[in-house]
C-alpha cells in the first residue's frame, strides 16, 4: 500500500474507532458489528502489477443517538493515485426501524471531523489556495490577491466573507465555528479592517462587496460584472442579535449544494470493475449473461452522465434561485404591499427618492453608501425618531455627500478641509462642539464603536429650522486609526 494512502486509513481507522469501540486491527476485516448497533464494512481494491491506483472503502452504519428510530450511513472512499489521495464522505440518514412512527424524526447535518482531519494533514488546494479549515484573516494591502482568487475561473468552493461589526469592531457570526463547519465546503475569509472593505468595495463596487459587520458568499464563477444578487448577502440587522443561525443554514445549504456536485469517488468504479472481472473470470457466466451485464454497465454509465449533469444544474438552480429571492426581498422593501397568497398584483412606490418615506430614503442611501461611511446601528434609532421630517430626498443626498467626503479624506484626495468642502456644497459644519464635552448634554453625544465610548462632534448642519422636527443634522466621530467616519446620529439637532 502506497504510504499516503496508508497514512489516510489509519487517520479514517482512528476516527471510527473512538465513537465505535472497533479496534483499528477489526476493522481490517470485511465486515464487523458490535453490541451497540455499530457495523463497518470494507472494500478494499489493491495495487496490482502495472497499475498506479488503489483505494479503499468503508461504510460505517451506527444508530442515531437520542433516536433510536434512525440509522446514520457514512460512506468513506479513498483512492490512491501515485502521491494523490481523492477522500470523500457521504451522510445519510434513514428509518432504522420497523415500526410505524406518527412523528418525524429530528436530526441535524454536522461537518464530520475526518474531513478537518485530513485537510489539516494533507495539502489540499483550489486554484492555488489551500483548503484547510480555519479562516484567512485579510488586511487592506491583500484585497487584490483576494480579488483575484474570487474572480479565479478554475474556483471551485464558494469563498464566505466576513467583515467586522463597527460597533464591536469584531464579526457577529463565530468564526472558528464558521471555519470549521465549512470545512472543505467553502474558504472563510476575514476582511479585518475598514480600510480592507473600502479596498475592496473600490475593485468590486459597492453592489458585489461586503462590509460593517456583513458576510457574503462568492460562488465559484464570480466575476465583477456579476450579478450581485446571486452571491447572496447578510446584513447586520439579518445576523443580530445572533449570527449562530448564519452557521446552520450554510452548513445545510453548502452541503446539499456540495453533495449535488461532487463526482462520485473513483475508487467506488474500481471495485465495481473489480467484482465484474473476478465474476467474469470464474467462466460460469453464459454468453448471453456477459451481454447482458454489459448492456446493464452502459445503461449505468449513460444514467451516471445523466445523474451528474442533472446535479451540477440543481446546484445552479439553487444558486439563481437564492439569486431571485434576495433581489425580490430588496425590491419589496421599497414597495408599498407585496403580492399576497392569493395572487393579488403589489403597487409599488415611484423610483424618485422624494417619494419615499425619511426611513426608506436613509435606506436607499445606505445600500448606495456601501462601505465609504461606518454607520451604526444606533443611526437607525435616530432616523426613525425623525419620520415627520417633510424632505426625504434632501437627507438622502447628504448622506452620500458626507460618504464622498469620506471616501476621499480616507483615500487622502479630499484635497482640502472638511469645512470648504461642505461650505462648497451649501452646508454647514462643525468640527467641534462644546455640548459635546459640557457635563449636562454630553451623554447625547455618546456612542458605542468597537470596546469603548466615542464623541460625536463634528456635524453637518443640513436643514435649518424653527421646529425641532425639520432641523437636520448628521454627527460623527472620526476613527484616525481606520481613517474612516463613524456616523452615529442622522435626525434632529441633538442638545446644546
Amino acid at each position: 500500500m502506497a504510504k499516503i494512502l496508508e497514512r489516510a486509513e489509519t487517520l479514517v481507522r482512528e476516527w471510527i474507532a473512538r465513537p465505535s469501540g472497533i479496534s483499528s486491527e477489526q476493522l481490517r476485516q470485511r465486515e464487523v458489528e458490535t453490541p451497540s448497533g455499530h457495523t463497518v464494512r470494507t472494500s478494499h481494491f489493491p495495487l496490482e502489477d502495472g497499475e498506479d491506483t488503489e483505494g479503499l472503502r468503508y461504510v460505517w452504519e451506527f444508530p442515531g443517538g437520542d433516536d433510536a428510530s434512525m440509522r446514520w450511513t457514512l460512506d468513506i472512499a479513498l483512492a490512491a493515485q501515485e502521491d494523490e489521495v481523492c477522500a470523500t464522505v457521504r451522510i445519510g440518514v434513514q428509518q432504522g426501524g420497523r415500526d410505524f412512527q406518527l412523528s418525524r424524526p429530528v436530526y441535524q447535518f454536522g461537518a464530520p471531523a475526518i474531513i478537518r482531519t485530513l485537510l489539516r494533514e494533507f495539502h489540499v488546494s483550489d486554484a492555488g489556495q489551500r483548503v484547510a479549515p480555519e479562516y484567512r484573516v485579510v488586511r487592506a494591502g491583500d484585497i487584490s490577491d483576494l480579488v483575484g482568487f474570487l474572480t479565479n475561473q478554475q474556483r471551485a468552493l464558494p469563498v464566505v466573507a466576513v467583515t467586522n461589526y463597527p460597533t464591536t469592531g469584531r464579526p457577529l457570526v463565530d468564526l472558528k465555528e464558521l471555519a470549521r463547519e465549512l470545512a472543505g465546503l467553502a474558504h472563510v475569509v476575514v476582511v479585518s479592517t475598514h480600510l480592507a472593505s473600502q479596498a475592496l468595495t473600490e475593485q468590486l463596487g459597492p453592489s458585489r462587496s461586503v462590509w460593517q459587520g456583513a458576510v457574503r458568499l462568492y460562488w465559484p464563477q464570480f466575476s465583477i460584472d456579476a450579478n450581485p444578487y446571486e452571491h447572496k448577502l447578510w446584513t447586520p440587522g439579518r445576523l443580530l442579535p445572533s449570527g449562530e443561525s448564519l452557521v446552520g443554514e450554510l452548513r445545510r445549504w453548502l452541503g446539499s449544494v456540495g453533495a449535488a456536485t461532487v463526482p462520485e469517488n473513483p475508487v467506488i468504479d474500481w471495485i465495481r470493475i473489480a467484482r465484474r472481472k473476478a465474476i467474469t473470470d470464474t467462466g460460469e457466466l453464459p454468453a448471453w449473461v456477459e451481454e447482458y451485464l454489459k448492456g446493464i454497465e452502459a445503461d449505468r454509465l449513460r444514467y451516471k452522465t445523466e445523474r451528474d449533469d442533472a446535479r451540477r444544474a440543481e446546484a445552479e438552480a439553487i444558486a439563481r434561485l437564492e439569486g431571485m429571492r434576495e433581489q425580490y426581498a430588496v425590491v419589496a422593501r421599497y414597495s408599498k404591499s407585496v403580492p399576497g397568497d392569493d395572487g393579488s398584483s403589489a403597487e409599488t412606490e415611484e423610483t424618485d427618492v422624494s417619494s419615499l418615506s425619511v426611513y426608506a430614503a436613509y435606506e436607499r442611501a445606505k445600500a448606495q453608501i456601501g462601505d465609504d461611511l461606518v454607520l451604526l446601528p444606533c443611526v437607525d434609532k435616530s432616523v426613525k425618531d425623525f419620520a415627520s421630517y417633510r424632505d426625504p430626498e434632501k437627507l438622502y443626498r447628504a448622506l452620500l455627500d458626507v460618504a464622498e467626503a469620506g471616501r476621499c479624506w480616507s483615500t487622502n484626495t479630499l484635497g482640502k478641509p472638511f469645512g470648504e468642502y461642505f461650505r462648497e456644497l451649501g452646508y454647514g459644519y462643525s468640527a467641534l462642539n462644546p455640548a459635546a464635552q459640557a457635563r449636562q448634554t454630553r451623554r447625547h453625544y455618546e456612542v458605542r464603536y468597537k470596546d469603548g465610548t466615542v464623541l460625536l462632534e463634528a456635524h453637518l448642519k443640513v436643514d435649518e429650522a424653527t421646529s425641532p422636527d425639520q432641523c437636520l443634522r448628521i454627527y460623527w466621530y472620526v476613527d484616525e486609526d481606520e481613517h474612516a467616519l463613524v456616523v452615529g446620529h442622522v435626525g434632529r439637532h441633538l442638545p446644546d
